[in-house]
This record gives structure tokens, sequence and C-alpha cells, in this order.
């Protein structure tokens, strides 16, 4: 199947920050219920640098097979995210965790994903964390099923992906 790269962002970076702040919160808290938030960070040309995320808040929902999340508290974030950095840092995607080792998205994750991304006429990334393993995505407007991602290379600074 041939992709259309114009619109897919070459890499998706996370810094290493990042992703210890989101497993330690999974390691301590998602053991049986899914916890999730937005992912905040810059649009690069071509790619998704993730260095931020907020954290599951009083309004959200997390059971043992959904997490729903609240916009209220994470979008007050974001816009004060978005405005303190001068308009540069923006929302970029969403996590989530599953109680299970290798996760994979949901029909309901999907369609959740399809929505946010219609709604924001931008390529968004989607990180689901397992007990042992992580998932990533990247969902474009107007394409039916996400992207999937693969970890290209890994430093101290963080995790570099390129679509599989």
């Amino acid at each position: 199947m041939a992709r259309d790269l114009q619109s897919v962002p070459a890499t998706v970076l996370l810094t290493s920050a990042l992703v210890e702040s989101l497993t330690s919160d999974v390691k301590r808290h998602g053991h049986d219920r899914e916890r999730g938030g937005i992912l905040l960070g810059f649009r690069r040309g071509p790619h998704l640098h993730i260095n931020e995320a907020t954290f599951p808040m009083r309004d959200d929902v997390g059971t043992m097979f959904a997490f729903r999340r609240s916009s209220i508290g994470h979008k007050e974030i974001a816009l004060r995210r978005w405005r303190q950095s001068n308009r540069t840092i923006d929302w970029v995607g969403e996590w989530h965790s599953h109680p299970e080792e290798t996760p994979s998205p949901s029909s309901v994750d999907i369609r959740s994903w399809k929505e946010i991304t219609r709604s924001r006429a931008a390529p968004m990334a989607f990180v689901i964390i397992g007990w042992k393993r992580g998932w990533l995505g990247l969902c474009v407007p107007n394409r039916d099923n996400p992207i999937r991602y693969k970890e290209v290379e890994r430093s101290e600074a963080g995790f570099a992906f390129h679509p599989a």
C-alpha cells in the first residue's frame, strides 16, 4: 500500500524524561485501570517532538478497559503552555495505558483518535503504555487507520520513531 509521505511526519521524537514519567506513572498507578492524558510538543517541519504530557485529573475516568479524558483541566494546561511558549508548544497527541504486557489499539481507541485528528486537522500521535512495551501510532486527517511507528534510535536524550 503506497503512503502519501508528504502528510505523514517523518520522525516522532519522545524525550527520555517524558517516557520515564509516563512509564513511572503507569507502574505506580495503572495496575487495575487505564490512565492517560494529552501529549504536548513541537511541530518541527516534517517531525513531531514530544516532550510533555498531562496526567489523569479529577474529572477523568479510568477503568480496567477504558480511559475517558475530561477536556477541562487538560485543555487549560495545553492552552497555558501554548501561550507561555509563544505559540510553539502544541497539543500533538494523547496517551493512555492498557493493563497488559504488549498493548495495541482497540476499535474504540481508533474511533476516538480519528475524531480527535479530524477536529484538529493535523497529524496527531497516540501512545499506549503497557507493562513491558509501548505502542506508538500516528493518525492523519482523512485516513482510516493509524500509521504504526517503530523505534529506530535511542539515546540519553530520547527515542526516535519512523513509520513501520
